[in-house]
């Protein structure tokens, strides 16, 4: 099965946002792609800034215009979307992930389960984490989702090796500080704790993260798709708008 992993270089307006979105899934499913995994926060990037006046207006709701355009694109060019968003209902927000189905709408969503997409800081009535993780039987076998830092903790790592999933998607926003060059400190070091880590789980595994513009946004961009037995199969460079291709099945 072929799956495409893309990564949007994220611009001011979600509106923008939104608009290369459908650009890149339009263009997948060009390609015969079945499904197209964007990064943490793809709307808007990981740009929160624990003021709930501001935060807010960033989140949209799962019934909301953007997502449901989504799902009559996933329907028009029968092809699978998961995508990172801020996910707004009343007056909260989370971190939130889902998958999209050509023929059922959204049949998978996930709360961000660690508070490490927001500061000690901010308001916990308003800022707040899911509870738990679910899989979903898919063509592609039973698929999953991590949310970034997610990976890297063992109860949650637990959880969803327990699921069994055959599908692991993981949409990041991952930024660098104070290195130099970052596309040498992640292919020779950062990297492969993300390897490490999601081969603990057996399953197939696709990266997605964010990029930004060093402005609004700091991530650093890359794609990565990975087999069950931690092998990378192909990588898309960082900094750098586009997508990843890879032919993947349950088997490896």
């Amino acid at each position: 099965m072929k799956l495409a992993i893309a990564v949007n270089k994220i611009r001011e307006h979600k509106e923008e946002n939104f608009s290369i979105i459908c650009d890149l899934v339009a263009e997948a499913s060009k390609n015969d792609a079945e499904l197209i995994l964007f990064p943490e926060t793809a709307l808007t990037g990981l740009v929160n800034t624990d003021s709930p006046e501001k935060d807010l207006d960033l989140g949209e709701t799962i019934s909301g215009e953007f997502i449901e355009k989504l799902s009559m694109i996933s329907k028009d060019l029968n092809i699978w979307i998961a995508l990172g968003i801020f996910e707004r209902e009343n007056k909260t927000l989370y971190d939130t992930a889902i998958l999209i189905s050509p023929e059922k709408d959204i049949v998978l969503k996930h709360r961000r389960t660690d508070p490490g997409w927001h500061s000690p800081n901010a308001p916990a009535d308003i800022y707040k984490e899911g509870s738990g993780f679910e899989a979903v039987e898919t063509p592609f076998g039973r698929a999953t989702f991590l949310i970034c830092g997610e990976l890297f903790h063992d109860d949650a790592l637990e959880a969803v090796k327990k699921l069994n999933p055959d599908l692991l998607l993981i949409p990041m926003a991952r930024s660098a500080y104070k290195i130099d060059d970052v596309q040498q400190w992640w292919d020779t070091e950062e990297k492969w704790f993300y390897v490490e880590r999601a081969a603990k789980t057996g399953a197939n595994c696709l990266f997605a993260n964010c990029l930004g513009d060093g402005v609004l946004e700091d991530s650093f961009g890359g794609a990565m798709a990975v087999d069950k037995n931690g092998k990378i199969i192909a990588e898309l460079p960082l900094h750098q708008q586009g997508i990843l291709y890879v032919d993947m099945n349950h088997g490896g």
